[in-house]
């Protein structure tokens, strides 16, 4: 099976990788990871010019690096053999052309739970993922990702704890 996780160097990145580390056997063999980070593009476009094209690709590499190492870290600290990326576009069409491209069987992505006032002002990247992928979609929420990177036997905390992931088909 291969698996896209859909990388932004915050917390629920981490967890992602931590849900999926724990969850590997529960996914079909052999088992195939890949990271994506995508850098959204200088939205001006003579800040570009004036900055110069190589530093603008220095910056977005550094950024994509920057963001793509906690995943790595969980994943090569379970030995989980991974393939990391980035690319610069729109989030959620880079994500549904690398998943085309790569053959990706499901994407998974963590949620930051802004809640439905942040999602409208700014536009949630788990709602464009489910309108644009075509492929299953595992969203990690607020409560899958503590219950992640909770330790086996460890006591729920609160009731978001119960939660667990969304998928869509």
């Amino acid at each position: 099976m291969k698996i896209l996780i859909a990388v932004d160097g915050s917390p629920y990145t981490q967890s992602a990788a931590r849900y999926v580390v724990r969850q590997r056997e529960s996914f079909s063999s052999p088992l195939e990871i890949h990271l994506l980070h995508v850098q959204p593009p200088i939205p001006y476009p003579g800040a570009a010019a004036v900055a110069g094209k190589a530093a603008v690709e220095s910056y977005q590499r550094d950024e994509s690096l920057a963001a793509l190492a906690p995943a790595e870290k969980e994943l090569a600290k379970a030995g989980v053999a991974f393939t990391p990326a980035w690319r610069v576009g729109d989030v959620a069409q880079t994500i549904e052309k690398y998943a085309r491209e790569q053959n990706i069987d499901l994407v998974i992505s963590g949620s930051h739970g802004h809640g439905a006032l942040a999602s409208l002002a700014m536009g949630s990247v788990s709602t464009k993922l489910v309108a644009t992928l075509s492929v299953p979609l595992l969203i990690i929420t607020r409560g899958a990702a503590a219950r992640a990177d909770r330790k086996p036997g460890e006591a729920h905390g609160d009731a978001a704890g119960q939660r667990e992931a969304v998928a869509t088909p």
